[in-house]
């Protein structure tokens, strides 16, 4: 996916939100939403919105000497979330349809997200997901690979924000009690609220899987730019599940089978799923729909495949 026009303004709102957070000056503030003005007018439009996100978050780490903006946001998003997490796993535990309820609350906390909201409603998304409402959903692929996998089989989970990973858990869980191996990716420092190694050890993802670094600071995934042993296991993983709008965004259109697991939280990034699965652009407003989305199913239907529900 592509950076586009409304991505500019998007740009330059978040560098003033990052640089409130920071405890700013007024002055200051100005400062920075000036510079990273300057820096937007160059953007590379060709590449993806976290592609050109990572050089912009530098740059306001750079003016306000603030490298992790939202840590104390991090951690109150994982202690949130730890909270509920017990009550989540009773309710679904055992029951028939456990893995799609897995994948719909790791859906939900994907709403978890400072770079798209100021503020957003958990409760209202977990609702949501309990609903199994989904804007995309190719959701019976995703089961059918998941029982078409024999036990020892490499799965990929790329991971995004603080607070979602421990929803992540109950997915990820799942997955492991199928004899499955399990590889959870996070980012290689401190972007937006994006986990990182400490924040999959505190949801105690490491019971149930490796913990690796993607090794850049990217808010998505670009793949000429994760380390080689990233890329890697991205080649060879029998399964791989991305989680967020970010991943999305950046990989999108990589020629293999992925299943994303994202909340649709802009315009540009839903017209761009509009687009995908064929239906109009107007479809998904980009407000918080929830989505699972097979790109190789994407690619079998624009050859003239069959259709899965995109409601």
């Amino acid at each position: 996916m592509k950076t586009s026009v409304e991505c500019l303004p998007c740009f330059l709102r978040q560098s003033l939100q990052v640089a409130r957070i920071s405890g700013c000056s007024h002055q200051l503030q100005m400062h920075v939403v000036k510079q990273i003005a300057a820096i937007v007018t160059e953007v590379d439009v060709t590449r993806s919105p976290p592609a050109n996100a990572q050089l912009i978050y530098q740059k306001i780490a750079d003016l306000t000497g603030c490298e992790d903006p939202y840590l104390s946001l991090k951690k109150e998003s994982n202690e949130a979330a730890l909270k509920m997490l017990s009550g989540l796993r009773d309710e679904i535990s055992g029951t028939v349809e456990e893995l799609s309820a897995a994948v719909c609350f790791a859906i939900a906390g994907n709403i978890i997200d400072y770079g798209a909201f100021e503020s957003f409603n958990i409760k209202k998304a977990l609702e949501t997901g309990r609903k199994k409402i989904l804007a995309v959903d190719h959701s019976r692929l995703l089961l059918d690979r998941v029982g078409s996998l024999k036990p020892g089989a490499t799965v990929l989970y790329l991971a995004d924000n603080c607070g979602e990973i421990v929803y992540d858990s109950l997915l990820i869980e799942y997955l492991f009690r199928q004899g499955f191996t399990l590889t959870v990716a996070v980012k290689d420092g401190p972007i937006i609220n994006d986990a990182l190694k400490e924040d999959a050890l505190f949801a105690g993802l490491d019971r149930y899987a490796r913990i690796i670094s993607n090794g850049t600071r990217c808010p998505g995934t670009v793949l000429e730019e994760c380390s080689p042993e990233f890329r890697e296991l991205f080649a060879a993983a029998d399964m791989i599940i991305a989680k967020g709008q970010g991943n999305f965004e950046s990989l999108s259109e990589v020629e293999r089978e992925i299943f994303f697991l994202l909340t649709l939280k802009c315009s540009v990034a839903a017209r761009h799923m509009a687009e995908l699965v064929g239906v109009a652009p107007e479809s998904f407003p980009g407000t918080g729909e929830m989505a699972v989305y097979c790109s190789a199913k994407a690619k079998n239907n624009r050859k003239g495949g069959c259709n899965e529900d995109t409601r």
